[in-house]
């Protein structure tokens, strides 16, 4: 087909825009090697539909986060719940020893037991006291005033979540029997 043609090739209905082979070829370097020295129809006409699209994923992206935030939320109101529940039952166990241990082995032993449980329990007002938001604004500024603290309080507290995990995985070899010996039909008397 001869330049300046515009008679189609037989199938072809119509002619793609910058598909047309440049005349002076000066924009062989470019992009696209063909006559389009700037963008294409086809570019142009998707322009709007990508920066739409773009648009989209922006706000479901931020609804997204919003989302998980609340969520975040949710589930720290209801571990520091826990964590309030969890530090009074410790308090309350504290203060029952301090009775045995003052009478077995002297007043001076259960006040220093006490102390400690009030200690526990003022600790658990702290936290029942504070907003969520407020905990983790402490627990920053403890984490940038006094990294060597944070980090072994984390390795702490990994090795008794270890620990925990790992006795509540751990399941008996024997089988729990009372105390009694267990016997086959036959008369065996298995060893424990």
């Amino acid at each position: 087909m001869a330049m300046g043609d515009t008679r189609l090739p037989e199938g072809t209905d119509s002619i793609i825009g910058g598909a047309t082979f440049a005349e002076d070829r000066s924009d062989i370097g470019s992009s696209s090697g063909f006559g389009a020295t700037s963008e294409s129809s086809a570019q142009a006409s998707a322009r709007p539909a990508i920066e739409e699209a773009k648009a989209k994923v922006g706000e479901k992206t931020v609804e997204l986060r919003d989302q998980a935030a609340a969520k975040a939320r949710d589930y720290a109101l209801v571990g520091k719940d826990r964590a309030v529940e969890g530090l009074d039952n410790v308090q309350r166990l504290i203060s029952d020893a301090a009775d045995t241990v003052e009478a077995k082995v002297g007043a001076q032993y259960g006040t220093y037991i006490r102390q400690a449980a009030d200690s526990v329990a003022s600790f658990a007002d702290l936290v029942r006291d504070k907003d969520v938001d407020q905990l983790l604004g402490d627990a920053r500024d403890l984490v940038r005033k006094s990294p060597a603290v944070a980090i072994g309080a984390a390795a702490a507290i990994g090795f008794v979540l270890a620990r925990v995990a790992k006795a509540g995985f751990d399941t008996p070899t024997t089988p729990v029997t009372g105390g009694v010996t267990p016997v086959d039909p036959a008369g065996t008397r298995y060893s424990a």
